[in-house]
């Protein structure tokens, strides 16, 4: 009898830390997804070593080793010494020297997740477009031509590809299914964890935006539209994220000019079981964003039977609709007024139905314990 070819798989990413937001929340669930499908998956990181420790996969930190744009002389030297020891490396994200440094010494064994770098968002920033199309003419285009493919998390993002800011043609792309691991917490003991820490929150109508606190994010738009409600109905906004950022503080002085202080609360960024103690007792949560390739915190609010307000910018935001999951709204002022006064009247059976149909949204697309596709898909090319 044949014996099984033993897979094993790299992910590179410049940090694990969870404030950089969504890859840094969903690799190490993909590392488990795959293991459980028998491929062994090592994950390399070259940002600030941090506490991170998985039962069967490998985490491997090249301890802060990275001068400007992600270029490491330590990532040359480990990979030119375990380049043959991996069937397959994943590098996570673009515009770094890391997938340079991939297309010298690891060409055509490589996979890139673009994780939404390709937004047609992106295209607005007039200084920093300009820089990237003059990078992506001289070296990255180059480096994606060089990749098995390029992965998009959804749909909405592999449509964008042929529209965005730079010229994408000749370079494969695939749409794969993304989500994460079911978490094994008490939800109950974690929301009791976060009312102790948070008080005020107790006995409130809660909606909550768990994202990094970005212009992309719509964060204005929010604050905004939420200080618009005259009679909030007991409800009340938190905004989890670095409040410490420069775009932070300008949200944190719009919310005081606004005067929303007994409606509007800057939490500052939860992980654990605060985090989730957070999703499990709020009513909502809400992502208005400008510009979204797939929405981690969408998964992560579905997964803990908390429907979603969120744009149509969203990559997954049609799951949210076609499962009755939420709300999509526009990225305008005017259609989250009318959204968020809609949710303030909804009655008890209303939201079990959606916290019912949120579950389900999640369950049959975004959990890793039951779609095994991607890890399918990589033993077939790897």
């Amino acid at each position: 009898m044949k014996k099984l070819k033993k897979i094993k798989v790299l992910s590179i990413i410049d940090s694990l830390e969870l404030q950089k937001g969504g890859p840094s929340h969903s690799l190490i669930d993909i590392a488990i997804a795959n293991r459980q499908n028998g491929i062994q998956h090592d994950i390399l990181y070259l940002g600030k070593k941090i506490k991170k420790k998985q039962k069967g996969i490998k985490i491997t930190s090249l301890e802060n080793s990275v001068l400007k744009y992600g270029f490491s002389f330590k990532l040359i030297f480990w990979l030119l010494k375990n380049k043959k020891k991996y069937n397959l490396f994943i590098i996570h994200g673009l515009w770094q020297f890391i997938t340079l440094i991939a297309r010298i010494i690891i060409p055509h064994k490589y996979l890139v997740f673009s994780h939404g770098m390709l937004d047609p968002y992106f295209g607005n920033q007039e200084l920093k477009t300009l820089k990237k199309k003059i990078y992506w003419f001289l070296i990255e285009k180059k480096n994606l031509l060089k990749s098995k493919c390029v992965m998009s998390n959804s749909i909405k993002e592999f449509n964008q590809f042929k529209k965005t800011f730079v010229k994408t043609n000749g370079i494969k792309f695939k749409t794969i299914n993304y989500g994460i691991f079911p978490k094994k917490f008490d939800m109950k003991f974690c929301k009791k964890k976060f009312l102790n820490k948070y008080p005020f929150a107790r006995n409130k109508k809660t909606i909550i935006f768990m994202n990094r606190i970005d212009p992309k994010k719509g964060c204005d738009l929010l604050i905004k539209s939420f200080a618009k409600i005259k009679n909030k109905k007991n409800h009340i906004l938190l905004i989890a994220g670095d409040k410490d950022s420069n775009y932070g503080r300008e949200m944190v002085k719009l919310k005081d000019q606004l005067e929303q202080k007994d409606h509007i609360y800057f939490l500052n960024f939860l992980e654990d079981q605060i985090k989730w103690g957070a999703y499990e007792n709020s009513d909502f949560s809400i992502l208005p964003s400008h510009g979204e390739n797939f929405g981690i915190s969408v998964v992560e609010s579905l997964f803990t039977k908390t429907p979603v307000i969120c744009s149509n910018k969203v990559g997954i935001s049609n799951f949210i609709k076609k499962y009755k999951a939420g709300f999509i709204i526009k990225n305008k002022e005017q259609s989250l007024i009318i959204t968020l006064k809609k949710i303030l009247n909804l009655n008890n059976e209303a939201k079990k139905k959606l916290r019912k149909n949120s579950f389900e949204c999640f369950n049959k697309n975004f959990n890793y314990q039951n779609n095994h596709m991607f890890s399918n898909w990589i033993k077939e090319i790897a």
